[in-house]
């Protein structure tokens, strides 16, 4: 007991601190290029303003769809507005703080904060996928395994260093590319979704279920592939209980209504090639169409956002575990859906597989499964 509360004082203050510098640290590594010129500080503060002024006067409530070359799948994000418009409000305040002290350079501490700002999430999405684990760990009732080797205790340490790995691959590592606040955000509702599933079966308290249902709702809000989420109960339950509750089909319905009350005036653009998805290449950006005149290019964006990832699945993979087969399951739907649905080479967007595959991973690792029923 006195180890854990040592890891626990140990390892979770330090992933405090790494989050909520990260992303400074992503934009020193891939923007402080030209420094006489132009510090990374100053990018980004030109970059907030912009991105600031693109979500308040763009076309996001222009209701209409132009298919501009070049601009395939950007307006897209007019389903999104809900979610853009909330994020945003925070952007606008550090700006605004930024600016009126003159304690500090405006421009250095605007990025300190908003480094904040997004490490929040970062760090929560931490906090959840280890309260998972510790559910699968102290749960004798509904949870087995035969693997007594590792301690129960050591959960945080194997999510320390595994979820420590995906945010530096994702972040430093590699250049995590566009809709990286999607991710983040619909990552930690995904996890938050999961987490309030588990515990509403373990204890039958409604109001995890009205918190799952509520991330169901938002995370739609926040990108179109939050939907998986709304029908993980029921493949939960399937997998658990060995049988369909038909009752649980009814929540991706529920789910969807704040997003059609939002977008049913665009409904009619769904359809059109290059609104939601597209089938045409697209300029510096890599899709499956760069394979034949790119072959090099495409391969090493194919091995860096989806062949690496599933090394782990490899590693871990448990024959005949039902819990693991549920996290498979997910994790196979994302990464199709992402191999069509995003450019190949957008490595933030695999964050939501890739806290799925921690998961994964350790359940693989301790072989926790169902108890039979």
């Amino acid at each position: 007991m006195i180890y854990q509360r040592l890891l626990n004082y140990f390892l979770i203050p330090m992933m405090l601190i790494i989050c909520l510098n990260l992303t400074r640290e992503h934009w020193q590594n891939f923007f402080n290029y030209e420094i006489n010129v132009e510090n990374f500080y100053t990018k980004f503060n030109k970059n907030l303003n912009s991105e600031i002024s693109r979500i308040n006067e763009s076309d996001l409530l222009d209701r209409e769809f132009t298919d501009k070359p070049g601009e395939e799948l950007e307006q897209r994000e007019k389903s999104r507005w809900v979610f853009l418009k909330l994020f945003t409000k925070p952007m606008e305040l550090i700006q605004d703080f930024s600016k009126n002290q003159n304690k500090l350079p405006s421009e250095k501490l605007s990025l300190y904060l908003y480094s904040f700002y997004i490490g929040i999430f970062f760090f929560i999405n931490f906090i959840m996928i280890n309260r998972i684990l510790v559910l699968f760990n102290c749960d004798s009732k509904n949870f087995q395994t035969n693997n007594s080797n590792i301690e129960k205790h050591q959960s945080i340490i194997f999510v320390f260093f595994t979820y420590l790995l995906l945010i530096i691959y994702i972040n430093l590592g590699h250049f995590r590319g566009g809709e990286d606040n999607f991710s983040i955000v619909e990552s930690l509702l995904l996890i938050l979704g999961i987490f309030f599933v588990i515990q509403f079966d373990l204890y039958k308290n409604k109001l995890y279920f009205l918190l799952y249902l509520f991330c169901c709702m938002l995370i739609l809000l926040v990108r179109e592939s939050g939907i998986f989420l709304s029908g993980f109960y029921l493949v939960y339950y399937y997998f658990k209980y060995k049988k369909i509750n038909f009752r649980l089909i009814l929540i991706p319905l529920v789910a969807i209504i704040p997003y059609v009350i939002a977008n049913f005036d665009i409904f009619k653009f769904y359809l059109h090639d290059g609104f939601i998805l597209s089938s045409k290449a697209m300029d510096s950006q890599t899709t499956w169409h760069d394979l034949g005149n790119n072959f090099v290019g495409t391969a090493h964006a194919l091995f860096y956002n989806f062949v690496i990832f599933f090394i782990p699945i490899i590693i871990f993979f448990r024959v005949k575990n039902r819990l693991q087969m549920i996290f498979l399951f997910f994790i196979i739907l994302y990464f199709i859906l992402l191999s069509f649905g995003s450019v190949l080479d957008h490595v933030s967007t695999r964050f939501m597989p890739g806290c799925l595959i921690i998961i994964y991973s350790y359940i693989g690792l301790q072989n926790i499964n169902f108890k039979s029923i």
